[in-house]
């Protein structure tokens, strides 16, 4: 484990939607991360859903002041939870983490990340076919995240192989930079983050992560609302 001498504060933002069978491993590997990779920290969880997360998350609270919530009773979708939690992040942090809270992303990668963090001002946790279930999806599923990634790559000029992947390390620079012009609703924001990054003249890298089934818990990505999303990111951005 990588283990950061120099003064680090890391954000981690965290949007979370009924994810109550995983949640406590979850934040528990995280937190543990966290404490072996920086000099100091703070987890902002924007909470959706109606199932047990919230009340799970109220209890890690008092054990640990450097664990937030943010509570939402009417859903507000990937994006917008996620542009409310980077609003969030605090002024001295130094760089801003994102990742699924579905245990899909290793907690323990964190340290991969970190190590590039020098190189740019974004590093993406790129997703291979090499490392884990990517090459083991279904035949359909890999066309369309495969085809999905090849188009924004071409039309936006973005630097990374994954341009839909959510496990990233940002300068918070970078954070503010970019944050208050984002519109996605869903999922697309992954890519809209990108995109605004780079006609921002920010600088991109990517590292291999592994990209593993989610142990416990049902997944909350709709292909049909994501390929509509990104259509419509396409129609306004990129043409």
């Amino acid at each position: 484990m990588l283990v950061l001498t120099d003064s680090l504060k890391i954000s981690a933002v965290i949007p979370v939607y009924n994810e109550e069978e995983v949640i406590d491993e979850f934040s528990s590997r995280l937190v543990e991360s966290l404490k072996e990779t920086a000099s100091d920290y703070e987890v902002i969880f924007i909470v959706e859903g109606d199932d047990g997360t919230l009340a799970k998350l109220k209890e890690l609270t008092t054990a640990n002041p450097r664990i937030r919530l943010d509570y939402n009773e009417k859903r507000l979708g990937l994006g917008k939870a996620m542009k409310k939690g980077l609003s969030l992040i605090s002024h001295d942090a130094d760089y801003v983490l994102t990742m699924d809270a579905d245990l899909n992303h290793q907690p323990e990668e964190i340290q991969k990340l970190l190590k590039a963090r020098d190189e740019a001002d974004i590093v993406v946790g790129s997703r291979s076919r090499n490392h884990g279930m990517v090459g083991k999806l279904p035949l359909f599923k890999r066309v369309v995240s495969g085809t999905t990634n090849w188009l924004l790559r071409s039309v936006f000029k973005i630097p990374s192989s994954d341009v839909t992947s959510g496990f990233r390390l940002y300068s918070a620079n970078a954070v503010e930079s970019v944050r208050d012009q984002l519109t996605s609703t869903n999922f697309e924001v992954t890519a809209e983050l990108l995109i605004l990054a780079k006609r921002k003249g920010l600088t991109i890298t990517e590292v291999p992560i592994t990209f593993i089934p989610r142990p416990r818990g049902n997944s909350k990505l709709s292909f049909v609302r994501s390929g509509i999303g990104y259509a419509k990111l396409l129609a306004k951005l990129g043409f």
